[in-house]
Parts: C-alpha cells; sequence; structure tokens
C-alpha cells in the first residue's frame, strides 16, 4: 500500500494557468489580440501625424485688394462767350461777341482792323478781354514839335476844322458822331453823348467843356485835347 502511494506521487506535476486551455480556446482569443494591436497602430500613426503638422509652418493667409477706382474728372463747363465793345481808331466800332479767353488782337481784327492813323503801338495785343469791356483804339498823337508845343499857333479855317501846323484839328461843335468816334477813348456811345450835349446846351466855348459830357473825365481829355478845337 505504501508502495501504491509513492507511484501515484511520482505521476502528480504542478499545473500551471492556461495549461487546461482548449485549442479553441486559444483560437477565440487571437482576433482580439490582433483588434488591440491595429487599434494601437492606428493610434500611433494619428499621434505622428499631429506631431508631423504641428512642426510643418503654417501658410501666410492673404486678401488680394481690387486696385483702387480711377477718380471720375468733374464735367467742366464751357466758358461762356463775352460781349466787348471796340471802339476809336477801327474800320467797323462796335459790340462784338468774342469766345471767353480772346485777346485785344482778337477783338481788332473782329472789328476790321485798325485805321491807317491808328496808334497800334499804345494797345497791348496780347491782353486778355472781359465780359462787358470797351475797347478804344487810339489815334496816333501828332509828332511835330512845332504842332505839341506851341500854345496858339495860327489857324486857319477849312471846311469846319482848323488846321494846326499842317494837322487837321476836329471841331468837336461842328463833327458828327461818326467823326467824333474816331478820336481815342471816344466810342459810339459817348460820340452820340457829345452830340447830343451840344444839341442841348448849345457849341462848346472850350475845349476843357467837353468834360461836362457823360463819360468824358480828365483821363479822356488829356488824350484827345491836342487833336479837337472848337470853332467860332
Amino acid at each position: 500500500m505504501g508502495r501504491k502511494s509513492r507511484v501515484a506521487g511520482a505521476d502528480e506535476r504542478p499545473v500551471t494557468p492556461g495549461d487546461d486551455e482548449t485549442p479553441a480556446a486559444a483560437e477565440s482569443r487571437r482576433p482580439i489580440l490582433l483588434a488591440v494591436l491595429l487599434t494601437s497602430l492606428a493610434w500611433l500613426i494619428v499621434a505622428g501625424g499631429a506631431a508631423l503638422a504641428w512642426r510643418r509652418p503654417q501658410p501666410v493667409a492673404f486678401a488680394i485688394q481690387p486696385p483702387p477706382a480711377a477718380a471720375t474728372p468733374a464735367h467742366t463747363a464751357t466758358p461762356a462767350p463775352i460781349q466787348v465793345e471796340v471802339a476809336g481808331a477801327v474800320l467797323r466800332p462796335g459790340v462784338y461777341e468774342l469766345p471767353a479767353g480772346a485777346r485785344v488782337a482778337d477783338a481788332l481784327d473782329t472789328a476790321g482792323g485798325l485805321v491807317p492813323n491808328a496808334d497800334a503801338e499804345a494797345l497791348s495785343l496780347a491782353r486778355p478781354l472781359q465780359d462787358g469791356e470797351k475797347l478804344v483804339a487810339p489815334t496816333a498823337r501828332p509828332t511835330s514839335a512845332a504842332a505839341s508845343s506851341a500854345p496858339e499857333p495860327a489857324v486857319a479855317v477849312r471846311s469846319g476844322d482848323i488846321e494846326l501846323g499842317g494837322l487837321s484839328l476836329l471841331d468837336i461843335n461842328t463833327a458828327s458822331a461818326q467823326e467824333l468816334e474816331a478820336l481815342p477813348a471816344i466810342g459810339p456811345v459817348t460820340a452820340q453823348a457829345i452830340v447830343d450835349y451840344r444839341t442841348a446846351n448849345g457849341p462848346f466855348r472850350s475845349v476843357e467843356e467837353i468834360t461836362k459830357v457823360k463819360g468824358i473825365g480828365p483821363a479822356t481829355l488829356e488824350k484827345i485835347k491836342l487833336l479837337i478845337t472848337v470853332g467860332e
């Protein structure tokens, strides 16, 4: 009996976990392990991609600006024409319509040009004209020293005018309005005013009395006093 016990003890061995696991149980655990491995691998890929994206330089955002709109030029109105009275030593005195910015030369050309005895040197041909201006073309002053300096020269009556040193002076008591317009600074309106004044008040008694006519002052008298006279 004691022998059987030894034999029985010799056949005994320690039992470890899994020794009693069957092949079917082991086979059922394999998909779980495989899923765990695949999940771990996926997390590693995601973590690596995130780290790579974090280290990559971020693109700089920029916006395309449209070109600035071109400024629309302001509409400029066409300047209106001007009205200018041309008088004095021109062929056709009168009121003329000229374009804005017209010069003295333009007005003289429109009035037919200067007469032969006009004083062209006294005019600034390049001067711009103003609307409503009166442009007077003067006649040339006498160049004879005797005519300009003699206070009381000998005179001779000729066709209603007085001849002074070979220069015919205009008698303001008998001259027509058209003849008076040939004087410097005397236009059609002023010439007619002279005729109207002597008709209403009688003949002028002196050259200086012409300043009583409206529109004639000392400055105008200074320009014409050597060219006019008063008859008996």
